[in-house]
């Protein structure tokens, strides 16, 4: 990948936007910095190059000797007025994994159902919305999270191809989330430890870095959930087979941003699949 960076005035004007605004901003330069060779060679300027991003951010670069220099930037009028902002977590718990002779999502952790502990972390966090995916025994555990969450708002959807793997519930789950969301946190139903100052501290991350993928580290070991930028749910989307977000986190890796954790609970888990 050719060396990537800001002029001076560019980068002022990042600078004094607004959160939302510079998230925006940060967004539409990841994708423009993955799709540079796409741009549209500016009629008579020799090596300026225009893109354009899903938002509908433009861009003008030039690119040189290996290198993309971005030389100014227009935001639309959607991005300035903060119109993307809400975080909206998803928990991918449809698959069949009978623990204890019980659906998984149902077995006891410290006095309470798994699938409620799980949801009432992220509810307790500074999540915007919440999406949980069902599917293996999905009306015995609807009921378990009506019962325990009755006065709380969370989203559920039925995925009645749950058997396909992790990937057919993430589509199920990401069809749910709102227009306005900015970001979506990914995590699986059977990790029931997550801690919602954990899910607090790689939402800051985000808003403050705009990074495209942000990932919690603990003992130098990766964990959930996991923060998508939402330029990149048509990658989510694009996954296959019994896999997550794994193959995006590869795609983006030089991008993706790692927050250091003290908080095992990001890499426990009760039993093996929960798609």
């Amino acid at each position: 990948m050719p060396e990537f960076f800001l002029t001076r005035q560019t980068y002022t004007k990042w600078m004094n936007l607004a959160e939302e605004s510079r998230l925006c901003f940060s967004r539409s330069l990841f994708e423009m910095e993955r799709n540079a060779s796409s741009g549209q060679e500016l009629w008579g300027k020799n090596k300026l190059y225009s893109y354009r991003s899903v938002e509908g951010t433009e861009i003008v670069y030039r690119i040189d000797a290996g290198q993309v220099q971005v030389l100014a930037v227009r935001l639309p009028k959607a991005c300035l007025c903060g119109a993307q902002k809400k975080i909206c977590a998803i928990i991918l718990a449809a698959g069949k994994d009978d623990y204890k002779e019980m659906p998984l999502q149902l077995t006891s952790v410290e006095g309470s159902p798994l699938i409620s502990r799980i949801t009432e972390a992220f509810m307790a966090s500074e999540v915007d919305d919440l999406v949980v995916v069902l599917g293996y025994q999905a009306e015995r555990i609807k009921e378990a999270l009506a019962t325990k969450n009755a006065s709380r708002d969370i989203n559920v959807v039925v995925n009645p191809n749950y058997a396909g793997g992790l990937s057919s519930s993430l589509k199920y789950g990401l069809r749910m989330v709102p227009r306005s969301t900015a970001a979506v946190l990914l995590t699986l139903g059977n990790r029931p430890f997550i801690n919602s100052r954990t899910v607090n501290a790689l939402i800051a991350a985000y808003k403050r870095e705009g990074s495209p993928a942000v990932v919690p580290v603990c003992q130098h070991v990766r964990g959930h959930p996991i923060v998508f930028d939402a330029a990149l749910v048509p990658d989510l989307l694009r996954a296959r087979g019994n896999v997550g977000g794994k193959s995006v986190l590869h795609r983006y890796r030089e991008q993706l941003m790692e927050v250091v954790v003290d908080d095992d609970g990001i890499l426990r888990k009760i039993g093996e699949h929960s798609n």
